[in-house]
């Protein structure tokens, strides 16, 4: 750990001999592993069952409903190659890095139907959270490196998010669309100092000058999720560091530009305070920094870029088209879904929302979860059929957790074939999803994708 970031933190804010080891020490304290329950696949009270039954210990956290520290005494199958986890019933996620939603929504569930942009989302804790948060709402989840968003797309599609669209814009880009947003969550890329907890790579290399370059770039980005907003709208700027720098400061030179068109609300209220701020050695969890802003009146506008318009990479389907898809569904499952479905490269997704707008001016990357395939015009259902829209009615299956590692294994289990004609069944342990199977001559295989089968 490098001095000069200790030196900072002492003399920017006062702490003492005492408080600088306490704070050194933290840092380099593995965290309690913390969880968010998906609360729009399964109700925290079924969750806390379950957990109970799977021998877990949950135990409440300071933070909204759904965080919870988790210990298993059982630790033979990892923790993400749990059904549980693989069904999208909970995700892994640091507790102060859940704090931003936490203070956008004030932990109520809002079902309103508003326009959200998270513009740094990967890899998709923070989006999926909003859609738990807003259920009803069209949710724009932003990520400016391709390479992260492979992360993106598989949580999203793992916590069944049929109302979140994918895009891969330099978060800049949206000041273009002066008042689009209700509701902006800026989660700043930084220098990462809060994270010394998972690498120690962060201060490893810490210099005031790179903090002053990333510093610039997030005045920027917040300047343009500002123009993007709605007048009295919700912008919530976070960091998952520490230094005033990517912080007050910020938010200091958005006051100089632009105080006139917003104010800071009060995040901390018993202490009539406007920002968050974690500390490892306070709070025991990474350190993390969060303000809120009110949006009060129209900022003027910029200079516009001129951006090419780019044919967009989804297609639409066709009224022939959705109807196999609706016909497969209602025949083998009794499914009857809403939505609109939209393909790319032959592969399927399904969505909730109108996106006209969002179709017509922005390159989709991901709209809604990936449900499956169509080729030579006959569907075939993928793995997140059978997680994300609740029990079925008919094919669904009940089997015991030695079926389930067999299939999570992707290994074949043997059934009568008599009892199953070759098709698709959704698969169940008591109410927990785990999935579809494809049963072919009394032989069922799971069709979860490779990349998340178990060891």
């Amino acid at each position: 750990m490098k001095q000069n970031f200790l030196d900072y933190i002492c003399e920017t804010f006062g702490f003492s001999p005492r408080e600088m080891q306490d704070f050194e020490t933290a840092l380099e304290k593995p965290l309690k592993k913390t969880i968010r329950v998906n609360t729009n696949k399964i109700s925290i009270e079924d969750f806390k069952q379950l957990a109970k039954t799977n021998g877990w210990t949950l135990v409440e956290t300071p933070l909204w409903n759904n965080m919870f520290y988790i210990d298993r005494e059982d630790t033979s199958i990892a923790l993400g190659n749990t059904l549980e986890h693989i069904a999208g019933y909970f995700y892994v996620q640091e507790l102060a890095a859940s704090s931003s939603p936490f203070y956008m929504s004030g932990d109520q569930v809002d079902t309103w139907e508003y326009t959200i942009l998270d513009m740094s989302a990967s890899p998709g804790g923070k989006t999926t959270q909003l859609a738990e948060y807003y259920p009803n709402s069209l949710i724009i989840a932003n990520e400016i490196d391709k390479s992260r968003m492979r992360q993106l797309h598989e949580n999203t599609d793992r916590l069944g998010t049929k109302n979140v669209y994918i895009t891969n814009f330099d978060g800049r880009f949206f000041g273009n669309y002066p008042e689009v947003f209700d509701k902006i969550l800026l989660d700043a890329p930084c220098s990462g100092e809060g994270t010394a907890y998972k690498s120690d790579d962060a201060l490893k290399y810490w210099n005031l000058k790179n903090i002053k370059r990333i510093a610039k770039l997030q005045f920027q980005l917040l300047e343009n999720a500002l123009i993007s907003l709605k007048v009295w709208g919700e912008l919530i700027y976070s960091t998952c560091t520490l230094n005033r720098l990517e912080n007050e400061e910020i938010l200091n030179k958005l006051t100089d530009n632009y105080g006139d068109y917003f104010s800071i609300a009060l995040l901390d209220k018993k202490n009539n305070f406007p920002l968050i701020r974690a500390w490892p050695h306070k709070n025991n969890t990474g350190g993390f920094f969060v303000a809120k802003i009110v949006k009060t009146s129209p900022v003027p506008e910029k200079k516009k870029k001129v951006f090419k318009n780019n044919p967009q990479g989804f297609e639409k389907l066709s009224n022939t088209t959705e109807s196999t898809i609706n016909t497969f569904l209602s025949e083998n499952f009794e499914l009857s879904l809403s939505g609109k479905y939209y393909s790319y490269r032959n592969e399927i997704y399904y969505a909730e929302k109108n996106i006209d707008f969002f179709w017509e001016n922005f390159f989709l990357f991901k709209t809604g979860v990936k449900i499956g395939k169509l080729q030579s015009g006959i569907f075939e259902p993928y793995f997140s059929v059978g997680t994300s829209f609740g029990l079925f009615t008919k094919n669904s299956i009940s089997v015991d957790d030695a079926s389930i590692s067999v299939l999570l294994k992707w290994k074949e289990m043997l059934l009568d074939a008599s009892d199953f004609p070759d098709g698709y069944y959704q698969i169940h342990r008591n109410t927990i999803l785990a999935g579809i199977i494809k049963i072919k001559d009394g032989i069922a295989k799971s069709l979860l994708g490779t990349g998340k089968m178990r060891k």
